[in-house]
């Protein structure tokens, strides 16, 4: 039984990302690694498709209570709150490469 692949992961979520948006949890799922590391992949990500003249898009977490987005967030991670109601309640972000 062999388990090896024939990309290394980050080229696996490259690869998924061109093909479409996805959320963590779907690249997680189809790349076969825990969400978390998910989060520090897309990071080294990011400065390999700028090389390549592309970018990670990405459409904003918002509240599922109130609705607000978090439209200026610096990094990929899911926020733990909203600063407008306090409700923990997090839709995820979806990223694509464009």
């Amino acid at each position: 039984m062999s388990n090896e692949r024939k990309q290394t992961i980050r080229h696996e979520i490259i690869s998924s990302l061109e093909k479409g948006p996805l959320t963590v949890r779907d690249i997680s799922q189809s790349v076969g690694i825990m969400e978390k590391d998910v989060y520090h992949h897309l990071a080294f990500i990011e400065k390999t498709v700028r090389q390549q003249k592309k970018r990670i898009q990405m459409e904003p977490y918002y509240c599922l209570n109130c609705g607000f987005q978090f439209k200026n967030r610096k990094t990929f991670k899911k926020p733990g709150k909203c600063p407008g109601c306090r409700d923990g309640r997090i839709a995820p972000a979806v990223l694509w490469i464009n």
